[in-house]
């Protein structure tokens, strides 16, 4: 079976992306992956606050949150020194140490200066440059609009300076999601990550402070993921689609390539199963695939997407389901 693919334009021996995570934040774990069939790697993101640290230290002023002590002093601990330089390191290394696409990550909330250090990770060798754009919408006077609107400007931004292909990834928090994708793509995004997964929020009743939820994802979350695929697929979306957030097994890949991904990106279930666990995923794709009689992942890709279909089938559940049937 020929599981290769193609994604922001890159030749991948699988669609399988390990997402950006501690098993893409050194070359042996990197490597580690790719001898498993990764098709691509996302090294782990550099945070916005880490390449603004390093700039504002350049010019002779490093306290880049004089007025939050909190957050001062979560930054402490957080920031290595020379933050830019470890990451274009990282990128080096990596590219040294596996044949299969080196794919940077920038988490990031705001446009502004930090976007010229983009050009640095192009000319270190990064195949791709992957934006985790994670704007919480959690002030109450803060336009939605403006919210999309500040992605766009980030993209524009980004795709002035730099000439690889750039992907966004976004999280599910839109009032029309398709709107906003088909937005992202019309200004420069080669391809779209879905989903972004923030963290979950939770209680500890013992102390009765906030604290973090779940840090792993679920097999459940997978369906978000897998009707927006099918969604911006059936519309003809003109870029490339990366299925993210509750890829659990093999099947889940097969579903994600039948909706219309390119690639999938997997994380939590690696931190369940091992890295290892690529070979046996890839092993079940293949199993399917000759069973059914395809021989490339081209032969069933966007296979099911049919978006009339998908609007009356979760139309006709709701009903039925109302209706104690």
């Amino acid at each position: 079976m020929n599981l290769s693919t193609t994604y922001l334009g890159l030749k991948l021996k699988s669609p399988i992306i390990v997402s950006s995570s501690t098993f893409t934040a050194n070359a042996e774990t990197i490597a580690a992956c790719a001898k498993a069939g990764a098709g691509a790697v996302i090294l782990k993101s550099i945070f916005e606050e880490q390449i603004l640290a390093d700039i504002k230290k350049e010019e002779g002023y490093t306290n880049i949150y004089d007025t939050m002590p909190e957050a001062q002093q979560y930054l402490k601990t957080f920031l290595r020194g020379n933050e830019i330089e470890h990451y274009v390191n990282l990128i080096k290394e990596a590219k040294k140490a596996v044949d299969i696409p080196v794919i940077a990550s920038i988490n990031c909330t705001d446009k502004g200066e930090w976007t010229s250090i983009s050009k640095r990770f192009q000319d270190a060798g990064a195949d791709a440059l992957e934006l985790n754009i994670a704007i919480a919408p959690f002030d109450n006077n803060l336009d939605p609009k403006a919210i999309e609107d500040e992605y766009i400007e980030i993209l524009k931004q980004v795709k002035q300076l730099v000439s690889i292909p750039v992907s966004v990834k976004i999280g599910s928090h839109f009032t029309n999601i398709c709107n906003m994708a088909f937005r992202l793509a019309c200004n420069g995004a080669n391809g779209l990550v879905l989903f972004n997964r923030f963290y979950n929020a939770d209680i500890d009743i013992k102390t009765m402070k906030a604290a973090p939820g779940q840090a792993l994802s679920s097999s459940e979350e997978n369906s978000t993921t897998l009707r927006y695929i099918l969604l911006l697929a059936a519309q003809g979306i003109a870029c490339d689609l990366s299925a993210s957030t509750g890829i659990s097994d093999g099947d889940h890949v097969i579903k994600q390539i039948l909706a219309g991904a390119s690639s999938v990106q997997v994380c939590s279930v690696l931190y369940r199963n091992g890295i290892d666990y690529i070979s046996q995923m890839l092993n079940d794709i293949e199993a399917w695939m000759q069973s059914n009689g395809f021989s490339c992942i081209a032969d069933f890709k966007g296979k099911v997407n049919h978006e009339d279909d998908l609007k009356l089938t979760e139309r006709l559940q709701y009903l039925r389901r109302n209706s104690g049937i």
